[in-house]
């Protein structure tokens, strides 16, 4: 269905492509969500251009994402991955680079969409000059990690409040993460929209995993999974430990655990070598050689037989905006073990497909997770209930939101009736 939106819209990544490889540097569930949204714009007749900072020199300055949605590539600073805070001080040049790219094109946008802060910080200079409207998407929030005992970014903190007072409109990818926008921001209700992520089993569906179970010699084994990038933030220490527990008791000798992922920014910076290391040394340390296996980053489209091997998916995040990990393996008749936090209590239906589980205490996930596997018949049960909760969560759902927010914001009049998919007693409800 086309929607009455009347030119292309800006899309702002600088900081990570949409085609990035999942699971490597910044490229995780924001990115696949860019890439799966700007494909559902353009079957809907809506065309964008995703603006990314070129980080590799023998990139192509620009790939089809999708008929009528191209992807852009930017030398600004050094052609080369950055740490965050480097790229922080690129704002104004990627800024400048993007317009001056519209200059030679004689184009001109309808909405500019900026994704995460750095995104937002370049989106806002370009409203005011475009004088379009701005719509502005975080994924992730600082204040929401420091919450959770990570370290707070004072900078990223005082810019995400400064973006949430002048955006035209928030979208948030979960009730979670919209709540936090107006506790620990003080956004209005008024101009947030979720816009939940979605599954699309068209691109994500299991080919073969009897031949990729005898290609890691998991003949015989029970499997969990881990997948996403390496850093503090998800929680994969929490995880080595509950199957250190694990794997004291005897009838848990044949489980293997499958980590997919590598260091990002953050897990590079991590002490003791990065994440990736000082995990394999964790790992090592409970004596987990053979147990544990770190499998690098996977091709997206490649995941879904992991996730169909696999007898329990295990997402430990400290916080999670929205959890397409656990979404996916839920798709894929995966039951879940995760961190009761954030949109994974959304995801995830508690006893049903899955166990959310309080706090960050190994024991309480070794716990959960050895519920599972001592009952078949459940973790089946639980299964076949993840295959149809996940079905509810669609990319047509979301880009539909989205769509109406475009449409919406370009016309002024209607710049305050933008749909959020929620009644007003349901938003209210969400600022408690």
């Amino acid at each position: 269905m086309r929607r009455n939106v009347s030119g292309p819209v800006a899309v702002i990544s600088m900081h990570a492509s949409p085609l990035g490889a999942l699971g490597r540097g910044e490229n995780g569930g924001a990115n696949l969500a860019v890439r799966r949204l700007c494909e559902g714009l353009a079957e809907s007749g809506i065309p964008t251009d995703v603006f990314v900072r070129r980080d590799d020199p023998a990139a192509p300055a620009e790939e089809m994402i999708a008929p009528m949605s191209r992807l852009v590539r930017l030398t600004v600073g050094p052609p080369r991955a950055l740490p965050k805070q480097d790229l922080a001080d690129l704002v104004d040049a990627f800024a400048a680079a993007v317009a001056g790219h519209a200059i030679s094109e004689r184009r001109s946008y309808i909405v500019v969409h900026g994704h995460y802060w750095l995104g937002g910080l370049v989106a806002q200079q370009l409203r005011d000059l475009w004088h379009v409207p701005w719509v502005q998407s975080f994924h992730t929030l600082a204040r929401a990690k420091a919450r959770a005992g990570l370290p707070m970014d004072a900078r990223r903190s005082a810019a995400e409040a400064r973006l949430v007072a002048a955006a035209d409109r928030l979208v948030s990818g979960s009730v979670a993460e919209a709540k936090d926008l107006m506790r620990l921001y003080g956004a209005s209700r008024s101009r947030i929209c979720v816009a939940q992520p979605g599954v699309d089993l068209r691109v994500l569906h299991p080919k073969d995993t009897i031949a990729l179970r005898d290609e890691l010699g998991l003949g015989g084994h029970r499997v969990l999974l881990f997948a996403g990038r390496l850093e503090p933030l998800k929680g994969a220490e929490t995880l080595l430990d509950a199957v250190a527990a694990l794997c004291a008791e005897e009838r848990f000798d044949d489980v293997v655990t499958l980590v997919i992922g590598d260091d990002s920014g953050d897990g590079a910076a991590a002490g003791g070598g990065g994440e990736r290391r000082r995990l394999e040394a964790r790992a090592g340390g409970h004596g987990l050689q053979g147990r544990v296996r770190f499998l690098g980053a996977i091709e997206h489209e490649d995941l879904a037989d992991y996730y169909a091997l696999a007898d329990i998916c295990v997402v430990p995040s400290r916080t999670e905006t929205f959890g397409l990990v656990a979404l996916e393996a839920q798709a894929l008749g995966t039951p879940v073990v995760a961190s009761a936090v954030g949109g994974l209590t959304e995801v995830i239906a508690d006893g049903e497909t899955g166990i959310l589980v309080a706090g960050r205490e190994p024991r309480a996930f070794a716990e959960a997770i050895a519920s599972l596997l001592d009952d078949t018949d459940r973790r089946e049960r639980m299964g076949a209930a993840a295959r149809l909760r996940a079905a509810t969560f669609t990319w047509a759902r979301a880009v539909g939101r989205i769509a109406a927010i475009y449409a919406r914001v370009s016309r002024p009049v209607a710049v305050t009736a933008t749909p959020c998919g929620y009644s007003d007693n349901e938003v209210m409800a969400i600022a408690g």
